[in-house]
């Protein structure tokens, strides 16, 4: 089946895998023309299909760390099914599976050959990517993945080393169909490598995995792309594993400045540790992505045209640094940078990425359509004094000087009580002062909440509900800045009462409760706890805390409660678990309302 044309052979990888290093001539019937790269699973060949003269990537896919003979061929046959599955998805952001070899104990897959850098390469190359040019990666990408998802196909692997770009910048998801036996062909360290980082919580715990396995790891890609950092790093599987599985990543708005609290949002969404609290498809995602700040540069094309030239430029930057990128793995002999196994480095970020002053200034005011005109006042030609006021109070208002627009009208309205115009133009010069007002708190809001003064975010946004109850905008970020300021609140008050437990204080125990019928309820079981153990401890960690829409809020969290028993002289484990709050505000303190 397959010819070398010597037979050298070398390890790599470490010594993991060892396969021949020389060119093969031939891959069944097809014609080997280089070495592209090597990856976790084997070499990748730049090939020819000498019947319809088309190049192709041959993937080789080994099996020789399988020993027993059944494992071995139910695994074979699993691969070959899920690459012929994936075979069958034709979208134009998939790579094209066009045949599968079987080889003993190897098993070459045949696909599209795209020439051109991986989503690794360019975050290796330093690029900053504005949340623009982010979205429009990953839109393409998504779309892909959702349409997998429809046909009943799982990735399992989704990482920037499987994004794929052509000479054009169009990206291509790669490896569907091989994901799956990755963790049974390789040993741990090495299916750590790399990929670890950016697998979900139920897939490194070992638990049946679905597509939002897949949304949990495009989630991490958009985190890396944001931010230049993992949201789960570490020095070791365990440290990353840990971390995947208990710990909230730190805010995108705090490693990158320029991103206000909306990424926060869509970040903390797709990256939920329980599959039915992220989103459900990844195109949701982007569409909240879209959402956000810089988004509101589009209405600004329609009026000047800047922005226009500024996309085409930052689109033109892009397609640059892919030709660049392409050009340097071709000078390095790399060729199919997809399938490198080189890490790639962190980058820096530029301080541009984000919702601009003047991005924020567009979104506050798209939000409020500017007033509708009124008729426009006929000419005073005939010099009469009511003339000259009414168009004096027309060219006000065309000026967009709205207050002197509403001293005029009211001027006339005290001589006219029932002039129609003075009346229209009164009306029409209070809205555009109230949007002015809106716009002037809204963007004083959303700037105070992403310098994390929280208490002035909810004062502003509070004025503009009071103007605009409806105001979407600021009803979000009003409970954005809410939650900030209630969750060390909240996170103390746990502390308070892990401390009263462990002091055997009771007074205090039972004060934090916000009712005397609740406060009795708990009363008999500290009472029992206090007098039967001694040494008591207790572990908080994993707060979470949620504003409900009454008010009120939820926190859960985990507690390991032990102590030692007075009978034994044993120390017992007495609560491990999650526990769950609800808290209501009594004046400025919380109070727990009710325990689940």
């Amino acid at each position: 089946m397959c010819y070398f044309l010597n037979e050298s052979s070398e390890e790599t990888g470490g010594g993991f895998f060892a396969f021949s290093s020389a060119i093969m001539k031939m891959i069944g019937k097809y014609q080997i023309l280089s070495i592209l790269g090597r990856g976790g699973m084997g070499i990748v060949y730049k090939a020819m299909d000498p019947d319809i003269e088309r190049e192709v990537a041959i993937k080789t896919v080994h099996f020789d760390s399988l020993t027993d003979g059944q494992e071995k061929e139910d695994l074979l046959a699993g691969v070959i099914k899920e690459a012929k599955a994936a075979g069958r998805l034709k979208h134009p952001n998939i790579i094209t599976i066009y045949d599968v070899i079987r080889d003993e104990d190897m098993t070459y897959i045949v696909m599209q050959y795209v020439d051109g850098p991986s989503l690794e390469a360019l975050i290796a190359s330093g690029k900053s990517l504005s949340p623009r040019e982010i979205v429009d990666i990953l839109r393409p990408v998504s779309d892909a993945l959702d349409f997998a998802h429809r046909g009943g196909i799982i990735h399992r692997d989704i990482k920037p080393a499987n994004i794929l770009f052509d000479k054009s910048g169009q990206p291509f998801l790669v490896d569907f169909g091989v994901a799956r036996i990755s963790t049974a062909t390789l040993t741990q360290s090495r299916t750590t490598s790399g990929t670890l980082n950016y697998m979900s919580p139920e897939q490194v715990k070992g638990q049946t995995v679905d597509s939002r396995s897949d949304i949990f790891a495009l989630g991490v890609i958009l985190y890396e792309l944001l931010t230049g950092k993992k949201p789960f790093g570490g020095d070791n599987m365990s440290a990353i594993v840990y971390r995947i599985v208990n710990e909230e990543p730190q805010h995108v708005s705090d490693i990158n400045k320029d991103l206000h609290g909306g990424y926060d949002s869509v970040v903390l969404k797709v990256l939920a540790k329980k599959p039915e609290d992220r989103y459900q498809s990844c195109l949701e995602m982007i569409a909240d992505l879209e959402n956000q700040g810089w988004v509101a540069e589009v209405s600004q094309d329609y009026e000047t045209g800047r922005e226009i030239g500024r996309e085409r430029n930052e689109r033109r930057t892009f397609l640059a640094l892919v030709a660049a990128v392409v050009l340097v793995g071709v000078l390095a002999g790399g060729g199919y940078l997809l399938f490198s196994s080189r890490p790639a480095k962190s980058s820096e970020f530029a301080k541009n990425v984000g919702t601009t002053k003047k991005e924020m200034s567009s979104l506050v005011t798209s939000s409020a359509p500017p007033p509708a005109v009124p008729p426009p006042v006929a000419s005073a030609e005939t010099g009469a004094p009511e003339d000259a006021a009414l168009l004096k109070l027309q060219q006000s208002y065309d000026a967009k000087t709205y207050q002197e627009t509403a001293r005029l009208a009211r001027e006339i309205l005290t001589k006219e009580p029932a002039n129609a115009v003075a009346k229209e133009y009164l009306e029409k010069a209070n809205a555009g002062i109230a949007a002015a007002k809106i716009a002037q708190l809204l963007q004083s809001g959303i700037a105070a909440y992403g310098n994390g003064d929280y208490a002035q975010c909810v004062a502003d946004l509070k004025k503009v509900l009071e103007i605009d109850k409806d105001n979407s905008e600021a009803r979000r970020y009003l409970v954005q800045a809410e939650s900030a300021i209630a969750a060390p609140e909240i996170t103390a008050l746990i502390e308070r009462l892990r401390v009263a437990e462990e002091n055997k204080d009771l007074l205090t125990v039972l004060s934090l409760y916000d009712s005397p019928g609740l406060a009795d309820s708990v009363r008999a079981d500290h009472i029992a706890l206090f007098n039967g153990y001694n040494g008591i401890k207790s572990i908080i960690s994993q707060v979470s805390v949620r504003l409900s829409g009454d008010g009120g809020a939820t926190a859960t969290f985990s507690e390991l409660l032990t102590a030692v028993s007075k009978k034994t002289g044993q120390r017992k484990i007495l609560f491990e678990g999650r526990k769950t709050w609800r808290l209501r505000k009594q004046g400025q303190n919380w109070k727990i309302s009710a325990v689940q």
